[in-house]
């Protein structure tokens, strides 16, 4: 099967995009599907699927509006069964707007789909910042050049943090490898089993940082002293209540230092036998259900793994603010259906068909 090559560009930062999407067709000869032309679509990631194999030239740059999944993008064009050669994920990143565009809360309409249903979804635009920097293999940073020297040293560590195995290249595209992204075939003995994509190959690898920490397998080369993650473990679930509470008296306001994302597995008392993902992004804040405990395989989670990123954190204050909200020795110890009337302020979990209604 011939394959067009694709090279996907993403980022929150609309303007930057599409001119960097631009030159980046301009300087590759390859033809570009715009995000003007795909938003107008219900769902951008099959129009942009319909329209590439129309493509007259040896690859095309698909810039691919906010409201297109990150993780669809990837999955729809890695697939093997799809006539395209994913050679590069760029993510454009305009320094002076970095961190607020991972700590904005105003909300992005988009289509969700659910074992095969879809439905309309929003989600925070931090979240999106934050996933399409995670999920991107170069990291292209523009009109940095007037930004303090601190500041550009927080910005690069933090992109190091979130994506350790991205390019962080400054104002140009330097040009595709040719090489094709191909899902792992394997995970290894102890790591993090997800339905979240993790690309490897000698040329293009993509790997969230959460993931990497959770797996013990984080490198960077981008350090900055101020700028680190820590994990948070703990096997008790947690009160909801309380832990609305830290979010709003501590991560939130920075009291324990500034967490700019964090994400990973929790369990909340009120909602038992269920592994939730964890997904924070400035003020945004997210948990949603991952998977059903089963008592035929070991679950994604006993308790609470959480990977925290930040600058100038204080792990030990924000350990100890995260433990008072689990379950004491008390709640922990009475039955578990007085769990279930716990006060609970998250939303409530809907399921597609419910949403499809």
């Amino acid at each position: 099967m011939d394959r067009t090559a694709v090279i996907a560009v993403v980022g929150t930062c609309e303007p930057e995009r599409r001119l960097h999407a631009q030159k980046i067709a301009s300087e590759t000869g390859f033809e570009v599907i715009t995000a003007e032309r795909l938003a107008i679509a219900m769902d951008p990631v099959r129009e942009a699927m319909a329209l590439i194999p129309w493509a007259q030239s040896d690859g095309v740059v698909v810039e691919y509006p906010i409201q297109a999944p990150i993780l669809d993008v990837i999955g729809s064009l890695a697939d093997p069964e799809e006539p395209t050669r994913l050679v590069d994920v760029v993510c454009v990143l305009d320094a002076t707007h970095f961190f607020s565009e991972l700590s904005r809360t105003d909300r992005v309409e988009h289509l969700q789909v659910h074992h095969g249903m879809p439905f309309r979804a929003v989600t925070a635009r931090s979240l999106f910042a934050a996933q399409h920097l995670e999920y991107c293999s170069t990291a292209l940073v523009v009109n940095g050049g007037n930004l303090p020297p601190e500041d550009d040293s927080l910005m690069v560590s933090v992109i190091g943090e979130l994506s350790p195995l991205a390019d962080v290249v400054r104002d140009a595209y330097r040009g595709h490898r040719s090489h094709t992204v191909e899902p792992e075939p394997h995970q290894e003995s102890g790591s993090v089993a997800t339905d979240h994509i993790e690309l490897r190959h000698p040329g293009l690898r993509i790997r969230p940082g959460w993931v990497a920490h959770l797996n013990g397998q984080h490198t960077t080369p981008h350090r900055n002293p101020r700028v680190a993650s820590m994990r948070y473990t703990n096997p008790r679930p947690f009160h909801p209540l309380r832990l609305q509470r830290v979010l709003d008296e501590y991560i939130e306001p920075g009291t324990g230092g500034s967490v700019i994302r964090s994400c990973g597995f929790c369990r909340l008392a009120t909602r038992q036998g269920v592994t939730a993902q964890w997904s924070h992004a400035g003020g945004a804040m997210v948990i949603e259900p991952l998977a059903r405990d089963d008592a035929a395989q070991e679950p994604l989670s006993f308790g609470q793994d959480i990977i925290l990123t930040g600058v100038d954190l204080q792990p030990t204050r924000l350990t100890e603010a995260l433990d008072e909200a689990t379950l004491n020795d008390r709640e922990l110890l009475s039955a578990p259906e007085t769990w279930n009337v716990m006060p609970d302020p998250f939303p409530v979990w809907v399921t597609a068909d419910e949403r499809y209604d």
